[in-house]
């Protein structure tokens, strides 16, 4: 499925590839709109956990939305790149402005670096690792 760019899957096997992506934007959310978040224990010790917790959280959610665009919409790997980097960088500034008006919370710029970090290493990685994972198809031979 991953050939051409407009060879998209059925409607049901998109949604489900979708799924998981917009679960985790809707938690992302719900967590942003906290005064407080829940603690993370196993980085809780680290120097910049914070900034690790957002890389790897759009770590995940980029390998996420990187198969979804590519198994279930087709798009070819430099759109699904651009589009992801794009996305991740919007996104991390809307909810930096959201949590502007959380009290409690802290606006830092920093935030949206590490959450865009996190999905540029998802994108640089995301088609190997899927490939050696059978989650995405290996394109067909020349």
């Amino acid at each position: 499925m991953t050939a051409e760019p407009d060879a998209r899957a059925p409607a049901g096997r998109r949604l489900l590839l979708w799924a998981p992506v917009v679960a985790m934007l809707a938690v992302q959310v719900v967590l942003s709109s906290r005064s407080q978040l829940p603690p993370l224990p196993l980085l809780r010790s680290l120097p910049a956990s914070d900034k690790i917790a957002h890389a790897g959280w759009f770590f995940l959610l980029g390998l996420l939305a990187y198969r979804a665009a590519r198994s279930g919409e087709g798009w070819p790997r430099r759109r699904t790149t651009l589009v992801l980097i794009l996305g991740a960088l919007l996104w991390g500034l809307s909810d930096e402005a959201h949590q502007f008006f959380v009290p409690g919370r802290d606006v830092e710029a920093a935030d949206v670096a590490a959450d865009v970090a996190g999905a540029a290493v998802a994108a640089v990685i995301a088609e190997p690792l899927l490939r050696r994972l059978r989650l995405v198809a290996a394109p067909p031979p020349s």
